[in-house]
């Protein structure tokens, strides 16, 4: 259950503090630039920050996210993640660490734009409905976690296919596309096997959010 988790907790690390970092960095410059327009355009404002910051943020988690995919699914690839990393740039070119890009944007890019929006957009309403969780902080928590599993869930549903995808990609030594990725998945199980894994991570999305 833990194999690959230093993978994870290095990626989720820097890709983490980058994507939230520069979220909030373009968001805020954003509102300054809105003036008193700000408040009326919230949901498009946090929607241009999260998927400007999610573009440059895929390209700091999709070569960890290849090297985790290849050493979960080919344990014997290589003794330790820097094994891993070495024969997969040898065998098939440092590209390979990046050849996921495309469908981990089609992935990230929509995930945060629902994970902030819905989380965005869930809170304000509770708030305007409860005014008084402004005031209270367990009440406003309470509001915060209801956003987050709404936010997360709906993240996870619209980005399902393409982390399908990539996993198909780089489970394995391939000079797979993603087209080609997409279409394997497809054929093993019609379109609803893009979907496949979407209860897990329809638990484990709204938690992190």
């Amino acid at each position: 259950f833990f194999y690959g988790w230093i993978l994870t907790f290095v990626s989720f690390f820097f890709w983490g503090g980058f994507s939230y970092s520069l979220t909030e960095v373009i968001r805020r410059y954003l509102v300054i630039s809105a003036g008193a327009q700000a408040t009326n355009l919230e949901i498009q404002i946090v929607l241009v920050s999260a998927s400007l910051a999610s573009f440059f943020g895929t390209f700091i988690l999709v070569p960890f996210e290849s090297v985790r995919i290849r050493s979960v699914a080919q344990p014997d690839f290589g003794k330790n993640i820097f094994d891993v990393t070495k024969r997969m740039i040898t065998e098939e070119g440092a590209w390979s660490l990046f050849s996921a890009a495309p469908p981990l944007l089609l992935k990230e890019v929509p995930f945060a734009m629902a994970k902030f929006s819905i989380f965005t957009a869930v809170t304000r309403y509770l708030y305007q409905t409860f005014p008084a969780a402004q005031e209270d902080i367990q009440l406003s928590l309470l509001v915060s976690l209801i956003g987050g599993i709404f936010g997360g869930a709906m993240a996870a549903i619209i980005s399902n296919p393409a982390d399908a995808t990539i996993s198909e990609m780089k489970k394995s030594v391939s000079d797979m596309t993603p087209l080609e990725a997409a279409n394997n998945v497809i054929e093993r199980g019609g379109y609803p096997n893009l979907m496949r894994g979407l209860p897990i991570r329809m638990a484990f999305y709204p938690l992190v959010v």
